[in-house]
């Protein structure tokens, strides 16, 4: 490559982690990750205005280019997610959608047949564990479980390859790595703040967090990567990690559903 040429499949890329989509109250939803359908319409329009794309990390995976995409991926399968997806393709974009086997076809998510109909239409559908269980909370054998088989399950159902999983809470460890790699998977989506700049770094790919309360502008920063920002955002992230940390899991999550007077849920990032 010449010198001073920018390599397009080595650009930064900002993923955005999405969860449900509606106007509140949204049934099996935590309305702290629940974007208004208003401002999910103003995220696209605002990616259209500076000429972004819309792409799943399945398809920068794949090899198409990076520079010029800005990734979004859902985290639960909730039922809203058909319509962002409709959403999404009718802008000749793809998302990754991550779910749980278990909960598919349950009151207020997906089911099977939705499922297949996205994936028909170019949508990635991709594994968020058999349940929604913690990882780090788990030993080797039901980590495995997890991974092994929400992958086999959705592979079967939808009839696509499940090559990126994304954990629970963000929750990882070095076992949950070594055994998605054992398992097949090629990526994992973590919640660690930031751009994924390297597209060599697959373990985690980090992404940021789209919660009900941001607002256009600080949306606007992410996509045109803002370095201050994203450093605001990082700096977030490690006080909740080390919250997360002194607290355990359940400590924070029952102190979280205090603050946030929402239903508690064990979906928090």
């Amino acid at each position: 490559m010449a010198l001073g040429v920018i390599d397009p499949n080595a650009a930064p890329v900002p993923v955005l982690m999405y969860h449900a989509v509606g106007d509140l109250p949204v049934r099996a939803a935590d309305p702290h990750y629940t974007v208004a359908w208003a401002d999910f319409g103003r995220h696209l329009a605002l990616l259209r205005a500076r000429r972004l794309r819309p792409a799943s990390l399945r398809s920068l995976l794949g090899g198409n280019q990076r520079q010029g995409s800005v990734a979004l991926t859902f985290d639960d399968g909730h039922e809203s997610n058909a319509q962002a997806a409709s959403w999404i393709g009718s802008q000749g974009g793809t998302a990754d959608f991550f779910v749980n086997p278990s909960t598919v076809g349950s009151v207020g998510f997906l089911d099977w047949a939705g499922l297949r109909e996205m994936a028909r239409y170019g949508q990635s559908i991709q594994s968020h564990g058999q349940t929604h269980r913690y990882l780090d909370e788990l030993a080797d054998v039901e980590i495995w479980r997890e991974l092994r088989d929400s992958k086999a399950r959705i592979e079967d159902a939808v009839g696509e390859r499940v090559t990126v999983f994304a954990p629970p809470g963000g929750r990882m460890t070095a076992a949950v790595v070594r055994l998605a790699r054992q398992a097949g998977y090629e990526a994992i989506c973590g919640s660690v703040a930031g751009l994924w700049r390297d597209p060599m770094r697959l373990w985690p790919i980090p992404r940021l967090a789209v919660t009900a309360s941001i607002d256009e502008r600080r949306f606007d920063r992410w996509i045109c990567q803002d370095e201050v920002e994203l450093a605001r955002m990082r700096l977030r992230h490690a006080a909740l990690q080390a919250a997360k940390r002194l607290l355990g899991n359940r400590r924070y999550d029952r102190l979280r559903s205090v603050l946030m007077h929402a239903p508690q849920r064990t979906d928090v990032h």
